[in-house]
């Protein structure tokens, strides 16, 4: 069991001062926490809470990918989920999920049943 499995965040834009409630409270308290507060220590190096937080976004994000039920054709091709650029052409990446040209045109030529 990781430190952060039992940890929720929630990450959110909102747009500064703008009558959101509880807003301008959140900001004059983090203010006076920077000028005022107690200093605090983490348990743990930083480094290690994001290496944490990003191993248990990949396996969610593995656990989604494996489970969906959108992007089968891709799925075959690119099972495992990777946070690393991939640096396909364009034609590949139309290729590989069946956006662009090429359904239609191996329908064209008969390799292909539909052109879907």
């Amino acid at each position: 069991m990781t430190l952060l499995e039992n940890a929720r965040i929630r990450l959110g834009w909102v747009k500064a001062h703008i009558g959101t409630k509880g807003n301008e409270i959140a900001d004059t308290l983090a203010k006076e926490a920077t000028t005022d507060g107690i200093s605090a220590s983490l348990p743990f190096p930083k480094s290690l809470l994001k290496k944490q937080l990003l191993q248990i976004s990949l396996s969610r994000w593995q656990a989604e990918w494996d489970n969906g039920e959108t992007g089968r054709s891709v799925y075959s091709i690119i099972p495992k989920i990777c946070n690393k650029q991939l640096h396909w052409s364009r034609e590949c990446i139309q290729f590989a999920t069946g956006h662009g040209p090429f359904p239609s045109y191996l329908k064209r030529f008969g390799l292909h049943s539909t052109d879907y």
